[in-house]
């Protein structure tokens, strides 16, 4: 048994969670018939949205009143219903979250005593869990996870051109604009944008570059046009 929190809400005051978790992740794939051979090719395969079920029991349910009863469940009822999703997260999964995650099926309350309980069932639309947050200042990394995640990388600008960020591959991000010494440079690498002493500077990233992920695993990058640099990331699980 475990607490939950939803979207901000903590119902461990309410309720105990028991996460009732599929073995794995069902892929759906994506294949195209091929004239004049039995079955198909396989294209690649989709990583669809996760569902979780969740069974909550109440507690306290046979010291409480009809009444208080009710305000539990309907308290209960308006936390979980958060139309944008939200971010959901399980102690029986100690440090993982999952998000934009919203409610696509409940049962009945099997009964209103102390052993009442429902169960809930999440729809992840984003299916990798989040983990723990790194960082680092150096150029080798050491990323843990099970699924590819995206860095935050923050420079502070040498006066010059540019600034660049590549990894092991190739891959990179340049920006292109007059820098001076000391000056903030933020790049989201899952939003695809810079700032530049918080101000958009997206308009100056290179055309060519590249906003990578980083699989889990070692990686090496390599800064130019910076003083100093951080690396921060939070490690993704299946």
């Amino acid at each position: 048994m475990s607490a939950l929190v939803y979207n901000g809400h903590d119902l461990s005051a309410y309720v105990t969670a028991e996460l009732v978790e599929p073995a794995g992740h069902a892929l759906e794939p994506r294949a195209l018939a091929v004239p004049g051979r039995p079955g198909a090719v396989l294209l690649g395969s989709e990583l669809p949205p996760r569902v979780l079920a969740v069974r909550l029991f109440l507690d306290a349910g046979a010291s409480l009143s009809a009444s208080q009863r009710s305000e539990v469940r309907h308290r209960l009822y308006g936390w979980l219903v958060a139309p944008g999703g939200g971010e959901l997260a399980i102690s029986g999964e100690p440090g993982l979250a999952w998000r934009d995650a919203v409610v696509t099926g409940v049962t009945a309350w099997d009964s209103l005593f102390e052993d009442g309980s429902c169960e809930v069932e999440f729809t992840c639309f984003d299916p990798v869990a989040y983990g723990a947050e790194r960082a680092s200042a150096g150029t080798a990394l050491a990323v843990g996870g099970t699924w590819a995640t995206w860095p935050t990388v923050t420079l502070a600008a040498a006066a010059g051109p540019s600034v660049r960020v590549a990894d092991e591959l190739g891959r990179y991000v340049l920006v292109e604009r007059a820098f001076s010494a000391g000056d903030e440079v933020v790049m989201d690498f899952a939003a695809e944008t810079v700032t530049v002493g918080g101000a958009d500077a997206s308009a100056d990233v290179a055309v060519e570059s590249t906003f990578f992920s980083l699989a889990p695993g070692a990686h090496t990058l390599a800064f130019s046009g910076c003083s100093a640099h951080t690396v921060a990331w939070r490690e993704r699980w299946l």
